[in-house]
């Protein structure tokens, strides 16, 4: 790693400083996923601090999910920040800074934008894989296999956006509000006029992304994003 001739900024604390370095080095491409860091000393070295400071800096690096660290051998760029992102919305659920209906609002944005994506990229096979979805769901009789089914149903069109960050993101929010998700999946899904509801629309998304008809498939989405708005606000006082 070459010597930082970045501005080491004196108004932070020195590790929040290191850290704003090390993040410039990674935009300049010169620390790059999957390299080694320097040892200790030698960070310590190079910014002229103290290593505890730069231990300081490791371990809240690690917490973004920034670097590993990998016992006997060192610290390594990962930038595997999911985990970060995970555990930081989790306590703002959990805090309830933000309730279930904003969550689930958001999520519904980029599942509409995957969806939209999703008509212009999916391809036959997943087509199939979304007819035979639906299939099972209006067969089974068993909520939690339905519950199941939806899911991979909503999985799939996402994948099908072929956006990364759209996916990755939709997969946090999941992880976040998991139990949340799954319980009112199973909650909606045990009135019998809810399953017919869902049915259709889930049926009409199918038809709207196979006919790749943008409007077709906005609109099944919306009549989606209706049906658990209307049962969150029935549900829950907001």
């Amino acid at each position: 790693m070459e010597k930082n001739v970045g501005k080491f900024d004196n108004s932070k604390k020195t590790y929040e400083a290191i850290i704003d370095l090390i993040k410039i080095d990674i935009m300049n491409g010169k620390i790059k996923p999957g390299q080694k860091l320097p040892p200790e000393r030698e960070l310590a070295k190079k910014f002229n601090v103290s290593r505890t400071s730069i231990r300081e800096a490791l371990r809240t690096l690690e917490i973004l999910g920034v670097i590993k660290s990998v016992q006997g051998s060192g610290n390594y760029i990962t930038g595997d920040v999911e985990k970060s992102l995970i555990e930081s919305m989790s306590m703002m659920f959990l805090l309830q800074q933000i309730d279930s209906l904003e969550f689930y609002q958001f999520r519904e944005a980029l599942e509409l934008k995957a969806a939209m994506l999703a008509v212009q990229n999916i391809d036959d096979e997943k087509i199939m894989k979304l007819e035979e979805l639906v299939s099972e769901m209006a067969q089974s009789e068993d909520e939690a296999d339905r519950s199941a089914l939806d899911k991979q149903l909503h999985d799939t069109i996402a994948a099908a956006s072929n956006n990364s960050m759209i996916i990755q993101i939709l997969d946090i929010l999941s992880e976040v509000i998991s139990k949340d998700i799954k319980q009112r999946r199973s909650e909606i899904l045990s009135d019998p006029d809810n399953i017919k509801r869902l049915q259709k629309i889930h049926e009409e998304m199918v038809y709207g992304l196979k006919q790749r008809d943008l409007q077709a498939t906005y609109a099944a989405f919306t009549k989606h994003f209706d049906l658990i708005a209307e049962y969150l606000r029935t549900n829950q006082d907001y």
